[in-house]
C-alpha cells in the first residue's frame, strides 16, 4: 500500500519512540484513518504505528534526505523523540522533577506517565537519574534497579532549551522540629488506635510554628523536610507519632542516617535553606555541606528574623541566591 504523507503527518511519525507517536487528535486521525496508526491502550494519548506506517515513514525519509534530523543551532541540544521530549518536560514541570512512570502516585490520579522503555533511554542519555539508597554496595542502574528517575542538571537545561520551561535546582527548606507536640491521639470509641498526626502539624510550638511560616513563604510545601531528633529528614505529609526525644539523648537519630536521607531526598542536586537551631545545623552540615543556615541568635530573634523573611520577597530571594551560590562552590570541590 503507498502513502503520501503529509509534513504534519511525517513529522509526527518520524518523531515516533519505538514506535509509540504522538501529536494533534485531527492529524492523529488522519494517519489513522489512512491505517498508518492504531490507538497505544497501554501508553494514554499515544499510538502505535503500523507496519504500513514504518514502510511509509521508510519512504518519505528516502525522498527526504536529511530532512528528519534537522541542524541544531551551535548550543542547543539536539532534541529527543516524541515520548522522551514528552517526558523531560512533564518533570520539569513538577515540583519534585521526577520522570512519570507507571508506579508515580500521580498517574493513579490521572496524570499522565511513561513506559519503561522511555524511562530506560532517558535514563540512558544522562538526563535522569536514580539516587541511592542505604543497602547499595555498589553504583547502580536504573535497569538493575527501576527506582524513580530525577531530571539532572542536563534534563533541566534540555527542558530549558526545547521546552522554554524556568526550571532550576529544587529549593529545598528544611527545619528544625520542636519540643512541643500535639499529645498522642489515643482511642477510638472501639479502642482502635486512631491515626498519628501528620509531621507537619505535629509541633505547635510558637518557635517551629514561626520557622514553618517563613518556610511556607520560601518554597513548596513538597520541598520542606522537618529534621526530627528521632527520625532526621520528614516530609510533612508523613505521619509521626508524638515523642520526646532530643539531639542530647541515646535514641535520637545517628549522623549516618541523615546522610542517607540526604542522599535520598537528592540535596546534593538542591539549594537548600535550613532555618532552625546550630545544633541541627551541625547534625546537617556534614550531610548537606552546602546547607544555608542564615538565623543567627536566640529563640526570639530567630522568630522576628522567620517573620522578617516570610513578609519581605527580597530577604527570601537573597537567601536563595546565597544558597545557590554555596551549592556552586561546593559541586567545584
Amino acid at each position: 500500500m503507498s502513502h503520501g504523507l503529509s509534513p504534519t503527518g511525517a513529522k509526527i511519525l518520524d518523531a515516533n519512540d519505538d514506535g509509540l507517536v504522538a501529536g494533534h487528535p485531527a492529524a492523529l486521525a488522519k494517519l489513522m484513518s489512512d491505517g498508518l496508526l492504531v490507538p497505544c491502550t497501554a501508553d494514554r494519548g499515544t499510538h502505535r504505528m503500523t507496519e504500513d506506517g514504518w514502510t511509509a515513514l521508510g519512504a518519505w525519509r528516502k525522498q527526504n534526505p536529511g530532512r528528519s534530523a534537522p541542524a541544531d543551532a551551535p548550543g542547543v541540544l539536539p532534541k529527543l523523540p516524541g515520548r522522551q521530549h514528552e517526558a523531560v518536560l512533564a518533570a520539569a514541570r513538577r515540583t519534585d522533577q521526577r520522570v512519570p512512570g507507571q508506579d508515580d502516585p500521580a498517574c493513579r490520579a490521572g496524570e499522565a506517565w511513561f513506559r519503561g522503555s522511555t524511562l530506560r533511554k532517558i535514563a540512558a542519555s544522562g538526563y535522569a537519574t536514580i539516587r541511592p539508597e542505604p543497602h547499595d554496595k555498589s553504583e547502580v542502574t536504573w535497569e538493575e534497579t527501576g527506582r524513580p528517575l530525577y531530571l539532572t542538571e542536563a534534563g533541566r537545561l534540555y527542558a530549558r532549551q526545547r521546552g522554554n520551561i524556568a526550571v532550576h535546582r529544587r529549593r529545598v527548606v528544611v527545619i528544625a522540629c520542636g519540643k512541643k507536640k500535639l499529645p498522642a491521639p489515643g482511642v477510638d470509641e472501639y479502642g482502635n488506635p486512631l491515626p498519628d498526626p501528620q509531621a507537619g502539624d505535629l509541633y505547635i510550638g510558637d518557635y517551629h510554628r514561626s520557622l514553618r511560616a517563613a518556610a511556607d513563604a520560601l518554597t513548596d510545601s513538597a520541598l520542606i523536610f522537618i529534621a526530627s531528633a528521632l527520625h532526621g529528614l520528614v516530609p510533612l505529609d508523613r505521619p509521626l507519632h508524638p515523642y520526646d526525644v532530643t539531639l542530647k539523648d541515646e535514641e535520637a537519630v545517628a549522623p549516618e542516617t541523615i546522610l542517607w536521607q540526604a542522599a535520598g531526598l537528592g540535596l546534593d542536586d538542591a539549594d537548600v535553606i535550613f532555618l532552625g537551631g546550630q545544633d541541627y545545623a551541625a547534625l546537617l552540615l556534614p550531610s548537606v555541606p552546602h546547607l544555608l543556615a542564615p538565623l543567627a541568635g536566640g529563640m526570639g530573634e530567630q522568630r522576628g528574623q522567620c517573620a522578617r523573611a516570610r513578609d519581605n520577597a527580597g530577604i527570601r530571594e537573597g537567601w536563595w541566591k546565597k544558597a545557590a551560590t554555596l551549592h556552586d562552590e561546593h559541586a567545584v570541590r
